[in-house]
Formats: structure tokens, sequence, C-alpha cells
């Protein structure tokens, strides 16, 4: 049993809940909720208990259904309410919703058109120029399983026709106007799943953004306590080798990090290991993770293609990486490597190197001077 009484009440690992927490510290929050039933009551409950943690604002938009009890119920603080435009927002509306985000920590925005939370919650999150807009929807996220990751500046991959009947044509509508207007990402998912959505790397619909939502950057010293703790999640997840605090450390001096914009949280890590096969001019690809959630988002590529660009300007002549996971396997072979024998690697890579590891263990190869 977790010894974390929220992680165990919620089932959402406190490492990950953690994780968005930081992500979203001091930011605004848009959530369009309507007709909630008890179980979406509980979960805006959870997120806007974690929100209130994180000092961040929290913007419910409704539809004129009440829980039992009002909203006041399931909130961590008496929201301040407002009712919503009937049409677009002008500036007396939006300098009212800002000034009641700045004095209370959850606002209620309540449609005065029935059936159109969706369309106003698009334009309250433009307005505010939120960090998010999660929508909610019965279907849940875009695709069957739902697609991690969309970016709405690729077209060609139909998300916007899939999407067009739901919510009466709402849904792709206020995703766009939303991201036009500066909000950072939007979330797409049942009311049901919102915490899990919000909360946990692999979430549960899909994330929309308007181009890159990571930033490739060089590992700083003060990022040391998130790396410890993304390789201790990457070894959890069985991708990742155990290592110690002092070899993580080397290996985060010559890292880059994946960052998530708006934020300096890692989506992803990765090192570039050297001074072992310096004289063999390679490089070793070690400590890659990335954040299940931000893979879509092209995390663990960014990463791999900086570590190249890397090894390439130091004088390497070829990265080579190492897995016991076909994920990973398929991974480094999308991205140019060849799978080579254990032999071609250099011999001092296998030094102390433990034997029921090295038997699952395969080995991929790249040349620095090779285009994708």
């Amino acid at each position: 049993m977790s010894a974390d009484p929220w992680e165990a009440a919620t089932g959402v690992p406190a490492v990950e809940r953690s994780f968005y927490e930081t992500q979203f510290t001091g930011s605004s929050l848009v959530v369009a909720l309507t007709n909630p039933d008890a179980d979406a009551v509980e979960q805006v409950r959870r997120v806007a208990l974690s929100l209130d943690r994180a000092r961040a604002h929290l913007v419910l938009v409704v539809d004129g259904h009440l829980p039992p009890g009002g909203w006041a119920s399931a909130l961590p603080a008496e929201p301040l309410v407002l009712a919503a435009p009937a049409g677009p927002i002008d500036v007396g509306w939006a300098a009212d919703l800002w000034m009641a985000v700045g004095v209370s920590p959850v606002v209620v925005v309540v449609e005065t058109d029935p059936g159109t939370a969706t369309t106003v919650a698009g334009r309250v999150a433009a307005s505010l120029r939120a960090l998010k807009l999660v929508l909610t929807d019965p279907d849940g996220g875009w695709g069957e399983p739902p697609r991690s990751f969309a970016d709405v500046q690729q077209p060609a991959k139909g998300f916007a026709q899939d999407l067009a009947s739901r919510q009466g044509g709402q849904v792709v509508p206020a995703i766009e106007e939303a991201l036009a207007g500066g909000v950072t990402s939007v979330n797409l998912c049942r009311a049901g799943d919102l915490d899990a959505e919000l909360f946990t790397f692999d979430g549960t619909g899909t994330l929309f953004t308007s181009g890159g939502y990571i930033r490739l950057d060089r590992l700083r010293a003060v990022d040391l306590p998130e790396v410890l703790q993304l390789v201790e999640q990457g070894t959890a997840d069985g991708l990742l080798r155990p290592r110690s605090t002092e070899e993580v450390a080397r290996l985060a001096v010559t890292g880059l990090g994946a960052r998530v914009l708006g934020s300096d949280q890692l989506a992803g890590i990765v090192s570039l290991e050297v001074d072992r096969y310096r004289a063999e001019a390679m490089g070793e690809v070690a400590c890659l993770y990335a954040v299940s959630r931000f893979s879509g988002a092209g995390a663990g590529g960014l990463l791999i293609d900086g570590l190249v660009e890397r090894a390439a300007a130091d004088g390497l002549k070829a990265v080579f990486a190492v897995t016991v996971s076909a994920a990973a396997a398929g991974f480094f072979t999308r991205k140019g490597f060849r799978e080579v024998e254990q032999s071609e690697l250099p011999d001092v890579k296998w030094d102390g190197y433990d034997d029921t590891r090295r038997s699952l263990a395969r080995a991929f190869l790249r040349s620095t001077a090779d285009s994708f």
C-alpha cells in the first residue's frame, strides 16, 4: 500500500503528481464541464486540490447544472462565480475575469447560452492566455485508443475531420481558438479521467498544441534532483539500469534536457558518455528517458538529434546505445541506428556489466556522418 495517502486515495503516483504540480505552479488552467455527475465532481475536487497546492488558478466553465451542495462543496475554497457573456468576450468582461482570477484561486464561469460551455471555455482560455485548457467529452480523446499528442499545425493527420461532430461542432473551434489565443496546450478527455489526464505521465486523452511543445536545452546543476527522479522512474519502468547518485550526476554534467514550453520542467533527459570511449572516438547514449506523455511530442527524437549533433561537433565518429527494451530498440532503429553485435562496441563497455542484463542487451550503432 502506498505510504502517500493522496496517492493511495487517487491512484496517481506521487512523483507524477509532483511533476505536474511543479509545471502548473502560478499558472491558470481552464476546465470545461457539462452536466457533472458525482464522479466528475470528485475529479474536479482532486484537480482543484492539486492546483491549490501548486498555487495555480482554476477557472471552471460549467453549464447551469450544479452538484449537490453547489460547487463550493467540491472545491477547496469558495469560488467566485461569473455569468458568461452570450457572445464573444469583450474587454470589460475580460477585465472582470482577470480581476476575479487575481483574488480567488477558483473561479466558476456559468454559461448563459445553453449547450455552449465548450465554446465559452475556448474563449475564456484565450482571454486569460491560460497555460492550459481542458475540454471534457464523453468520447474522450482523439482516436481509439486516444492519441497522446497532436499538433494542430499538421492538419493532414485528420484530427479536425475526426472531431468535427463532437458536441455539435464545438470542440475543434474551441481547440483552435485557445491555441491561436496563446494557450500553450489543450487537453481533450472524459470528465471522469480529469485527474489522471492532468497529473500522470501517460494521461488518458489527447494533448493538442500548435507547433512544438518542448525545447532542447543543456542540463543545469539545479536540474539534478529532477534528473535523479526521472532516472528512478526510468529504472522502475525497466528502461534504464540502476545508477548511483554520483553516476547520474556525472552523466548530467554532459546531459541534455527536453523542457516543456512555458516551464522549466523536464519532459526527458539524455547524456553522452565519452570519457571511457575516447580512444575509439565514440560516445554512448546514456540515461535516455522521456516521460511517456511527451514521447508523442517528439521528446525522445529531439534528445537523440541533439546528442548526435553534439557528438559530431566534438569530433566523434559514432554513437552507440545498448538497451534491453524492445520499444527502445525500435526507436533507435527509426532514428538511424543499425543493430550490431556486442563485439562491435568498445570492449570497455562490458567491463563490470551485469551478465544477466548483458544476455538480454541489444546494441545499436550510428555514424555521426549519417543523415536522417
